[in-house]
């Protein structure tokens, strides 16, 4: 019964595989980052006047106050371009003047790659010549250039830096020709990725604004460097219930009503949350290799009008988004059995504190799972020893009475009776422990504390295959760019683990289990080391548990 539980196991991987393989459609090829950056020129540090920051403070004094200007009076071009660089313990911001536009915001504690001189994770991508930038506004369209492409002024330029746990906020103001004053205000945190934005529209003339007002955030589509890269596109969060958005085409022209909505990766997250009251509805635009999200709220002639917005940038982990609030850590989807999944990602960072290595700590999660479950394994293993002794007498009985079914079923009942067996306590045992193997290889999979996490020798990133010995470079075999020890050594030891199993005496069924070791083999092949070094030890402690079971029984 056992041999049948883990053939439904292996199906169901298949079909996670093939559909994590096949049915989600990777992304159009990241586009060439923007050189219009090159244009903006840039100021060295510069001391931060007193009240814009100090450290503890929970409200910083404005920079600038409003700039009066006469109705018909031209914009303000008089003012340059600038730079300006917020420096955080956790990031770094770079802010134009130009429409108050966010040019980056690097990750300090996140590299591309294991490489030193990588750069750090940016997660703005670069924008499109001629396209929207994050933090764009849009009201009525006559007004997107002058509002978009106005410098604001910030009384300031250069370099700023964030307490550690403290706050900043920078204050721009634009009066346009058409008598409309644009204010957009930004406080940065130093102990979280987060940043508050507030965007003011002012009409001199006492005329109605707008009759929607909205939030712009483009992103370009990135390329998924393997199959197991994970989702990469729009989110969303409504009713409780999260959302990854596969088809823009889809939901073109739609107005969903949604409590935050954003860009995420694997490990990464770009999340807008609106703070207006009332309903924030998201668009959804594509645009050349990218797509727009727009977030925006319906006016009733408003002369004036304020809108907040929170937004969170930074990795997908329990903690940061757990403090972010908002139900951003529903942004960290483990899926069907996630209720499972994030204790065990929870238990498995508190292991890590004290060994301050994630691969022994997976290594202690796994004995303790198998600790949790050696008494149902236990039963379950002695039930199969005593099926398969009594595997003769069952045969005799189904010949003797094969073309009685009725007596056969009573007379092996009373066999089961006799021996004191029940032929299903070796199959749900098994069954049982399912779900957590399923909870498990979902946390490991899309876990961030395991990228870029080494564990011994040659595994220097627990989130990346083994790929000790790599095939030539662009050379690949159905994704395959390499081979190493570890998947070798857990096809290894599951085939050691099935020669242990007691059969039951199903020739077909013993065929197809010879052949479960090559094939999970083959699909460890690409799989994150983390995941593989699980199985390997799991099937390791089996093996020993079998041993020892095996030698009580006799």
């Amino acid at each position: 019964m056992e041999k049948r539980a883990l053939l439904a196991f292996a199906i169901s991987m298949l079909i996670v595989t093939i559909w994590s393989m096949w049915v989600s459609p990777p992304p159009p090829p990241q586009q060439e980052a923007s050189k219009s950056e090159e244009k903006v020129q840039e100021r060295g540090p510069i001391s931060l006047p007193e009240a814009v920051s100090s450290e503890g403070e929970k409200e910083s004094a404005p920079l600038s106050s409003p700039l009066p200007m006469p109705t018909g009076a031209a914009p303000m071009t008089s003012i340059p371009e600038r730079i300006i660089t917020i420096e955080g313990p956790l990031y770094e911001a770079r802010i134009s003047t130009k429409g108050g536009r966010l040019l980056s915001w690097k990750l300090k504690g996140y590299r591309e790659s294991l490489d030193p001189d990588s750069p750090p994770i940016d997660l703005i991508e670069s924008p499109q010549e001629d396209g929207p930038f994050p933090l764009a506004v849009r009201v009525d369209e006559r007004l997107d250039p002058l509002l978009n492409e106005s410098v604001l002024d910030f009384g300031i330029e250069g370099t700023v830096h964030v307490p550690n746990e403290g706050q900043i906020r920078l204050k721009g103001v634009a009066s346009l020709p058409n008598g409309i004053t644009l204010t957009k205000e930004m406080t940065f945190f130093g102990d979280r990725y987060m940043m508050d934005l507030i965007i003011s529209l002012q009409d001199a003339q006492g005329r109605p604004i707008a009759q929607t007002v909205g939030l712009l955030w483009p992103h370009i589509n990135v390329k998924r460097k393997n199959r197991w890269a994970g989702f990469a596109g729009p989110v969303t969060f409504s009713n409780n219930d999260f959302s990854e958005i596969k088809d823009v085409e889809d939901l073109k022209g739609q107005r969903l009503e949604v409590d935050w909505a954003g860009y995420a990766l694997k490990y990464f997250l770009s999340a807008i949350i609106p703070l207006n009251p009332g309903k924030n509805l998201l668009t959804l635009e594509p645009m050349r290799q990218g797509t727009l999200l727009t977030l925006s709220q319906e006016l009733r002639e408003e002369t004036s009008h304020q809108a907040r917005y929170t937004l969170y940038l930074g990795p997908k982990t329990l903690k940061d988004l757990k403090a972010a609030g908002h139900h951003l850590d529903q942004a960290l989807d483990f899926g069907f059995f996630g209720l499972i999944s994030k204790p065990l990602l929870l238990l498995l960072i508190g292991i890590n504190k004290f060994t301050h290595n994630y691969g022994i700590a997976i290594i202690v999660l796994t004995i303790l799972i198998k600790l949790l479950f050696w008494p149902l394994t236990h039963k379950s293993y002695a039930s199969m020893k005593e099926m398969q002794r009594i595997q003769p007498r069952i045969k005799q009985i189904r010949e003797r009475f094969k073309n009685d079914r009725e007596h056969m079923n009573r007379e092996m009942m009373l066999l089961y009776k006799t021996h004191k067996v029940n032929p299903m306590s070796g199959c749900l045992p098994m069954l049982l422990q399912i779900p957590v193997f399923f909870a498990l290889y979902k946390a490991l999979l899309d876990s961030i504390e395991l990228r870029h996490s080494p564990f011994c020798l040659w595994i220097k990133d627990l989130a990346a295959p083994d790929y000790l010995l790599k095939f030539p470079a662009g050379v690949s075999i159905f994704g395959i760019e390499g081979i190493g020890p570890l998947p070798l050594l857990m096809g290894l030891s599951m085939l050691i683990q099935q020669k242990m199993t007691p059969s039951m005496g199903d020739p077909t069924q013993a065929k197809l289990m010879m052949f479960m070791p090559v094939f999970f083999t083959f699909l460890f092949i690409s799989f994150p080391s983390g995941l593989v070094l699980y199985w390997l030890i799991n099937n390791v402690l089996s093996i020993v548990q079998q041993v020892y079971i095996q030698a009580r029984l006799e």
